[in-house]
C-alpha cells in the first residue's frame, strides 16, 4: 500500500503499508515505513522495490503518467482526489470497501461527521467574522469555495471573503482584498513559504485588519491535511476565531490501527 496513509491507519490497516511518500509524517508510526520518494510523479522503481499489491496516490495531472506506468508494470494503481469533505467521505468508504473494512469505514466517517457537527453547533448563532485566508504570497493565493478549508471556515464560525470564487486556491489581487475588507487575516503557520508577514508587505497597510493587528496564526500542519483529523482541525480553527467557546470531549476518529 502507498499513500493516503492517515486514512489507512484510521481504518486499522497501517500494518499493510509498505511504502510512504517523503512528506508523510502522520501518525508517527508511519515514519517507521520506508520512504519511496515524492508524492507527485512517483518513482516507480522505488515503489516496486517494496513489492506492494496496490498503489494509492493522488489523482492529478502530475500523477497521471505514474498511474499508466504502474498499470503497464501489472501493478494496480488507485488514484484518488480528496479536495473537499464529500471527497473525504467518498474515499473513506471506498478504501474501506477495497480493504474489506466496510464497517470500520462507516464508523470512521460517522465519527468525523459527529465531530464536525459538534463544532458547527458550538459556533452556531455567533457573530461570524469575515476573514482572508493567506495561503501564499506573492502572489496572493487564498481559499475559494472549491476547497474543504472554505467549509471548515464556515463550520468554525467564520465567513470567507472569497467564498464566491469556485477554485480551491484562487489567485487574487491586493485591491480585491482591500475592497472586501476582512476583519481577520488567518496566517497558516509554516505554510506560506516563509513569506513576509502582512505588516511588512508593500501596500498591505491599506487593509484595516493589517493596520490594527487583527491577524491570527493557525496550525497549517493540522488544517492543511484533509483526513481523519479534520474534526480536530475544525475545532482548532474555531478556537482561533472564537476563543470564548468551550467544547466537549472530541469524538475519537482514530489515527492509529483500530482493533480488528
Amino acid at each position: 500500500m502507498y499513500k493516503r496513509q492517515e486514512l489507512l491507519y484510521a481504518l486499522g490497516e497501517g500494518d499493510r503499508l509498505v511504502g510512504r511518500s517523503v512528506w508523510d509524517d502522520q501518525p508517527v508510526q508511519v515514519l517507521e515505513v520506508p520512504s519511496v520518494g515524492d508524492a507527485l510523479r512517483a518513482d516507480a522503481e522505488r515503489v516496486m522495490s517494496r513489492n506492494p499489491d496496490l498503489v494509492v496516490l493522488y489523482a492529478g495531472s502530475d500523477n497521471a503518467r505514474s498511474v499508466e506506468q504502474f498499470e503497464r508494470l501489472g501493478l494496480p494503481a488507485l488514484a484518488i482526489r480528496i479536495d473537499d469533505l464529500p471527497d473525504l467521505r467518498r474515499n473513506t468508504l471506498r478504501l474501506g470497501s477495497i480493504l474489506d473494512r466496510v464497517e470500520r469505514a462507516a464508523e470512521l466517517w460517522a465519527a468525523i461527521e459527529r465531530d464536525l457537527e459538534d463544532v458547527a453547533t458550538a459556533t452556531s448563532g455567533l457573530v461570524r467574522p469575515s476573514l482572508y485566508y493567506d495561503i501564499a504570497w506573492p502572489p496572493a493565493i487564498t481559499v475559494g469555495s472549491g476547497s474543504y478549508l472554505d467549509s471548515l471556515i464556515e463550520i468554525a464560525g467564520g465567513r470567507n471573503i472569497f467564498h464566491d470564487l469556485a477554485l480551491p486556491s484562487p489567485q487574487v489581487s491586493l485591491e480585491a482584498i482591500v475592497a472586501r475588507s476582512p476583519e481577520i487575516i488567518l496566517l497558516p503557520g509554516g505554510a506560506s513559504g516563509g513569506s513576509a508577514p502582512p505588516s511588512e508587505r508593500s501596500g498591505w497597510d491599506a487593509i484595516s485588519a493589517v493596520r490594527e493587528g487583527r491577524t491570527r496564526t493557525v496550525d497549517a500542519a493540522l488544517l492543511h491535511r484533509l483526513g481523519p483529523r479534520i474534526g480536530e482541525a475544525a475545532r482548532s480553527l474555531a478556537r482561533v476565531l472564537h476563543p470564548e467557546i468551550e467544547f466537549g470531549d472530541p469524538v475519537e476518529t482514530g489515527s492509529t490501527d483500530a482493533p480488528p
